[in-house]
C-alpha cells in the first residue's frame, strides 16, 4: 500500500500545472532593464519597480522592455566520509522489534543496499525481487547548469507625472517551472540520498509575473500597490490496486483543479528634496501549493486515503527600506549614491514538504534576516550606469540535527548600464551579476540524530539482541557532517522601445 501511495502521489504531482508569481529569482538578479541594480526600491524607475517599489512607476518611462537574460548556479555540496554508523544488512530481512516491543519502521533500509543495491536475486530475507536500486551518497545532487529566461515589462503613464501602470515578467525558456519536493533528513535516502541547495535549484525556474500602478498624491510622495499572481493547486488521485506486485495493472484516476490567488507588495517613494530619494516597500508571503488526496482500494474491500501539501518556490514577508542621494551633480553629469535594507521574515518558512524547520528543535527554526546593499549610480546624456555591492545573510541555522538544510551567506556585485541610441528613442543596456554562496561547513551533535536501529533491539522470533545495533546506525546523507559552496553568476542584454 505504502509503494502504491509513493507511486500515485509522484503520478499527482506531475500533473500540476505551472505558476506564475515573483520568484525567488527576481529578488536574486534585482532588478534587469533600468537602473536600479540591487537598488530596486528606491533607484531606477523602471518596469521592475513593478515588483521592488511600484510607487517609483509614476517616474518611469513609457515604455516596453524586452530582455533576454542567463544565470548560472554553480552550488557544491561536499559530504564527510562516514567511519560507521551503517544499518547492517541483517535489518533487510525484517522481523525486528524496537524498545517499545513494536516493529521497527519499514522505511529503515540497510545501508549496502543503498551503497551498492540489492539486486534480484539477492539471498532469500535481504530484499524483494525486483530488488532496490543503488543510491550512494550524493551521487544525484541539485543540477548544476545556466539556464536562460526571456524578462518582459512595460509602463504606461495613464496621467503623465500622476499616474501610471506596469507590468513585469520574467519567463524560463526551457524548463517551464519545476517543482522538486525532497526531505531534509534521513527519509531522503530512500529517494535521491543526496543533499540539495534550499534556495536555487527549483526555485530558479518559476515563472514570474507582477502587475502594479502608482499614484502620486504629493508632488513629493506617491504611492503604490503591486500584485504577484499565484496558483493553488490542487490534485486527487484514486486509484484501484489490483495487484500489489504489478502496477502496471493499477487503475487510476486523476483530478486536478487550480485556482488563482494574488500576493500583495505595496510602496512608497518620497522626494523631499531634489537630491534626495526615499522609497520603502512591504511584500507579502508567496508560495506555490499543491495539495494532493490520495485514494486507494484493494480487492480485499479495504479501502484508504491521506493527504499531502507541499510547498515550492516559498518567500516570506518581507519589507525593504532605501535612500538615494545627488552626491555630485554638474551640468553634464550626475554622480548618487544609494543604499537599502531588507528585512525578510524567514522565520515563518515553510519547505518543500509544507514542513517548519522548528520541528526538528525549537533552536533549529530559520531565523529573520536583514540583507543590504550600497552603490553608485552615473548618468550623463543618453548614458546611464550603475555599480552595487550586496550581502544576503542564509537564514539557515547550523545544521548539528537531523536536517540538512543547505544554504550559505552570499555576497554580490551587481553593475551594469543603458544608452539612448538616438532611434526613435530605444534603449539598449547590458547587466551582469555574481554572488559568491561563501563557504560553509556543519558538523552533526550525534545525540541529535535519529538512531535508526535501536540499542536494545531483538528478533521478534527469539528476542535475541540484534547484532550491531549498539551505538548510532543512520542513512541520514548528511552525517557526520557537509559543507556547501558556489555561485550565481549571469547577465542580461536589454532594449527598451517607446510606447
Amino acid at each position: 500500500m505504502r509503494v502504491a501511495y509513493l507511486i500515485v502521489a509522484t503520478a499527482t504531482l506531475s500533473l500540476a500545472p505551472a505558476v506564475a508569481h515573483a520568484s525567488p529569482l527576481v529578488d536574486l538578479v534585482g532588478t534587469v532593464g533600468g537602473n536600479g541594480g540591487a537598488q530596486g526600491v528606491v533607484s531606477g524607475a523602471s518596469p521592475a519597480s513593478t515588483y521592488f517599489n511600484p510607487s517609483m512607476l509614476v517616474g518611469a518611462e513609457d515604455g516596453v522592455v524586452m530582455s533576454f537574460m542567463i544565470v548560472s548556479a554553480q552550488v557544491g555540496v561536499t559530504l564527510d566520509g562516514r567511519s560507521g554508523g551503517d544499518v547492517p544488512l541483517i535489518v533487510g530481512g525484517r522481523g525486528i522489534l524496537g524498545s517499545d516491543a513494536k516493529p521497527i519502521p519499514n522505511d529503515v533500509v540497510p545501508t549496502p543496499w543503498l551503497r551498492r543495491g540489492c539486486p534480484a536475486g539477492s539471498e532469500e530475507g535481504e530484499c524483494t525481487p525486483p530488488g532496490f536500486a543503488a543510491r550512494p551518497r550524493q551521487s544525484r545532487p541539485t543540477d548544476k547548469r545556466a539556464r536562460s529566461y526571456v524578462v518582459l515589462g512595460m509602463v504606461k503613464q495613464l496621467v503623465p507625472d500622476r499616474l501610471a501602470i506596469g507590468m513585469y515578467g520574467v519567463l524560463p525558456l526551457k524548463t517551464f517551472t519545476s517543482a522538486n519536493a525532497f526531505y531534509v533528513d534521513e527519509r531522503e535516502a530512500l529517494f535521491s540520498n543526496s543533499l540539495h541547495p534550499e534556495m536555487y535549484g527549483d526555485r530558479l525556474t518559476a515563472i514570474s509575473l507582477v502587475f502594479g500602478a502608482a499614484f502620486k498624491v504629493m508632488p513629493t510622495l506617491s504611492l503604490g500597490v503591486g500584485v504577484s499572481l499565484g496558483m493553488l493547486n490542487s490534485a486527487t488521485a484514486s486509484t484501484y490496486v489490483r495487484d500489489q506486485s504489478d502496477y502496471d495493472a493499477l487503475l487510476l484516476n486523476n483530478s486536478v483543479t487550480t485556482s488563482v490567488n494574488v500576493s500583495p507588495t505595496g510602496g512608497v517613494r518620497w522626494t523631499p528634496k531634489e537630491w534626495l530619494r526615499i522609497g520603502g516597500a512591504l511584500h507579502a508571503p508567496e508560495r506555490f501549493v499543491v495539495e494532493s488526496e490520495i485514494s486507494a482500494a484493494l480487492p480485499s474491500g479495504s479501502e484508504s486515503k491521506t493527504t499531502r501539501r507541499d510547498v515550492f518556490h516559498y518567500m516570506p514577508w518581507s519589507t525593504a527600506l532605501g535612500v538615494e542621494v545627488d552626491a555630485l551633480k554638474r551640468a553634464t553629469y550626475t554622480v548618487s549614491v544609494a543604499g537599502s535594507v531588507n528585512y525578510a521574515f524567514w522565520s515563518d518558512y515553510e519547505d518543500r514538504h509544507g514542513g517548519s524547520p522548528t520541528a526538528y528543535g525549537a533552536d533549529l527554526g530559520f531565523k529573520d534576516t536583514l540583507s543590504g546593499a550600497l552603490g553608485v549610480r552615473y548618468v550623463t546624456g543618453g548614458a546611464r550606469a550603475y555599480f552595487d555591492v550586496q550581502y544576503v545573510p542564509s537564514p539557515v541555522p547550523a545544521q548539528i540535527g537531523r536536517s540538512n538544510y543547505v544554504d550559505n551567506d552570499r555576497l554580490g556585485v551587481v553593475l551594469g548600464g543603458d544608452v539612448d541610441l538616438k532611434i526613435g528613442g530605444i534603449r539598449a543596456g547590458l547587466q551582469f551579476f555574481g554572488h559568491r554562496l561563501l563557504k560553509r561547513h556543519q558538523t552533526k551533535d550525534m545525540a541529535r540524530i535519529r538512531d535508526e536501529l535501536p540499542d536494545d533491539a531483538v528478533f521478534a522470533d527469539s528476542f535475541d539482541p540484534v547484532p550491531g545495533a549498539g551505538g548510532l546506525q543512520t542513512n541520514n546523507p548528511g552525517w557526520p557532517g557537509f559543507g556547501s559552496s558556489g555561485w550565481v553568476t549571469g547577465g542580461a542584454v536589454t532594449l527598451r522601445v517607446p510606447l
